[in-house]
């Protein structure tokens, strides 16, 4: 099941459950994200009755930036207070928005991405961002297990490897979320986009994946949705020999 929430799509007036600070921009279980006044983002907590519990998800999302310390594939976090998380403003939005606005993207820059990529809980192309050079940074760490914690939140039904709801998150849940990943970058739509999904749920169960044959990661895709790879610096590996042989071939 698809824990995911778009507050664009939802009859929520948050005018009335908190006072906005900005723009509302995005949001999801467990905070709203403004463009504020200068030009950064706030993620605020999600309000109602949970407001604690999300609070809490939110240290937690500050504290996994505070570890990870500032990296090149992270959003760079400017401050932290209850009131909720301040983070640099990435103008081109998330991923899968703009493969869906393109007609026409270039396979180098999807190996690009497929190149760039704690243990997340909800691998997916909502929740990559690009920068100003159109490079990937990731967000929404507050589900994230830290230490062995549990999760906030999960993966959607199209990156979800089938297992028991509630087994905790491993680098293998992981990384067949990071294979459905890679399939939306190259393919423009999530796998088996148009099957319902508890369909979807019960083809992964048996292990029947969409055609990746034509797709230039596609043997890597199935590797990760098989399990056959032992951490993301493996998928890294991989996926720079094909940038590789891809390059050397363009010499010849």
């Amino acid at each position: 099941m698809d824990r995911s929430r778009d507050i664009k799509k939802t009859n929520v007036d948050f005018s009335s459950s908190r006072n906005a600070e900005g723009e509302l921009i995005s949001g999801g279980i467990t905070g709203i994200v403004e463009l504020l006044d200068d030009g950064t983002a706030l993620k605020a907590p999600f309000p109602g009755c949970e407001i604690e519990n999300h609070i809490l998800d939110i240290a937690k999302e500050a504290d996994i930036y505070r570890r990870v310390r500032p990296h090149k594939r992270l959003v760079r976090m400017l401050d932290h207070c209850r009131e909720g998380l301040k983070l640099e403003y990435m103008k081109n939005g998330d991923l899968k928005t703009y493969l869906q606005s393109q007609k026409s993207i270039s396979t180098d820059i999807k190996l690009k991405w497929a190149y760039q990529r704690v243990i997340h809980c909800d691998i997916k192309p909502r929740n990559l961002l690009l920068d100003t050079t159109f490079d990937i940074k990731i967000i929404d760490l507050s589900g994230s297990s830290v230490d062995g914690s549990k999760p906030a939140s999960g993966e959607g039904n199209r990156f979800f490897l089938p297992r028991h709801w509630k087994d905790q998150p491993t680098v293998a849940t992981d990384l067949f979320a990071l294979g459905s990943t890679l399939y939306e970058i190259f393919r423009g739509g999530s796998p088996y986009e148009e099957v319902p999904s508890d369909k979807v749920e019960r083809l992964f169960t048996q292990k029947e994946f969409p055609g990746v044959s034509y797709i230039p990661c596609g043997q890597i895709i199935q590797r990760c949705w098989l399990s056959q790879f032992g951490s993301a610096t493996d998928v890294k590996t991989a996926i720079l020999d094909i940038i590789s042989r891809k390059t050397n071939a363009g010499c010849n």
